[in-house]
């Protein structure tokens, strides 16, 4: 598994989206998904998960590779720092080392996850995981749907979460 950071073009490019991760000095894990989607996607190593939606790295299920901040990465040379070395945890490296095709699996399946919770975005634990998902800046590259894409899904999302009491 190949570890880099994103470079400040990524961060400049996508300011706008607030649920993607602002840190520039973290690392990400690039995979790429040749088989199912044909992209390269960086997932981040994030600290304090508290959803299932990840691989995790230790025992606690708090840390690890978080599969709902993962980006679509549509400019490597542009957006992917491979110059910087990047060091992490050596206990985290090691359970990681070798997972790229169990990484790829799991996005998939996060993916597949993400576009059926869009068919139905008023029941609570989609409108949640619609809501935090960075795949939501991506539904072009994802091939999903103009009308799944506007805003009225949005909308419902938020109307959910403030009725759920998450949302101000």
């Amino acid at each position: 598994m190949k570890f880099n950071f994103l470079k400040k073009e990524f961060f400049d490019e996508y300011k706008e989206c607030s649920e993607m991760e602002k840190k520039e000095n973290r690392p990400y894990a690039c995979t790429t998904l040749v088989k199912c989607l044909g992209m390269i996607f960086a997932v981040p190593l994030r600290s304090n998960i508290q959803h299932e939606n990840a691989i995790f790295t230790n025992k606690e299920k708090t840390k690890g590779l978080d599969l709902t901040k993962a980006v679509i990465i549509n400019d490597f040379v542009k957006f992917v720092d491979t110059t910087t070395k990047v060091y992490i945890n050596d206990d985290e490296y090691k359970l990681l080392l070798g997972k790229e095709d169990f990484l790829s699996k799991k996005l998939e399946t996060y993916i597949k996850k993400y576009k059926k919770a869009l068919k139905n975005p008023e029941i609570p634990k989609n409108s949640i995981l619609l809501k935090y998902s960075t795949l939501q800046y991506f539904h072009k590259e994802l091939s999903i749907g103009e009308e799944l894409a506007n805003d009225s899904w949005k909308k419902k999302v938020q109307n959910n979460l403030k009725d759920l009491g998450l949302e101000k």
